[in-house]
């Protein structure tokens, strides 16, 4: 995403807070501090990109951020407090990596769950789930995640076969990558298995084997 986007979602975002959503472009360019040409071209693209909605009235035009909008302020302001405020504790997952039954996968293949991801948890995952089993302490503090805060993906039907709901828990992985530890509602898997998500193919991001260690940390 370009530079200016989200400097200029913010401005908007002030504006319409604290003056309503009537403007006219001169007004909107003095409070951005752009000249009218370049406020125009921004919210032109901005529009494009589905992250304003944009109608003219008698009086000028009403602006509002679109839910699209919205999730990139609040990504925005997630990553902000993790820079600017004191480190939160984690709890960390430690376990040993294994190739699992394909199960998790084709699960994420799934055009319908794709798009469902996408929109809220902000990117778009590495078709496949990094399958790692917990053992001893690290399979106790695995019951951690019960009251930890959580997103969850709905079910679906894809034809004859239904799919059941998922909750993804934000987390980073080997303290590099950001990615989720999804929960299935329905799983092979015993809890001793945490499947983990990312944007990336993890394995060959962090250059990793069957058998290795993966660390995977989330704010508490």
């Amino acid at each position: 995403m370009r530079s200016w986007v989200l400097t200029t979602l913010y401005r908007l975002a002030e504006i319409t807070l604290n003056s309503g959503t009537l403007q006219t472009t001169i007004d909107i360019a003095n409070k951005l501090g752009l000249s009218q040409q370049t406020a125009s071209r921004q919210l032109i693209e901005l529009e494009k990109e589905g992250l304003i909605r944009r109608e003219r009235l008698m009086r000028g035009t009403s602006i509002r951020i679109t839910d699209k909008g919205m999730r990139e302020l609040r990504r925005m302001h997630v990553t902000l407090h993790r820079v600017l405020e004191k480190p939160r504790r984690q709890l960390t997952l430690e376990g040993e990596l294994f190739t699992g039954l394909g199960e998790g996968a084709y699960y994420v293949s799934q055009s319908e769950f794709l798009t469902r991801f996408k929109e809220k948890m902000g990117f778009k995952p590495f078709v496949g789930t990094l399958n790692l089993r917990l053992k001893d302490q690290q399979l106790r503090n695995r019951s951690h995640l019960e009251s930890m805060s959580f997103t969850e993906i709905d079910g679906f039907r894809n034809g004859r076969r239904s799919f059941g709901s998922v909750k993804c828990y934000p987390a980073v992985i080997n303290g590099e990558i950001e990615g989720c530890v999804i929960r299935p509602g329905r799983t092979h898997y015993g809890e001793e298995v945490i499947e983990v998500l990312a944007a990336v193919n993890l394995r060959k991001r962090l250059k990793l084997r069957d058998g290795d260690i993966v660390k995977v940390s989330f704010p508490i």
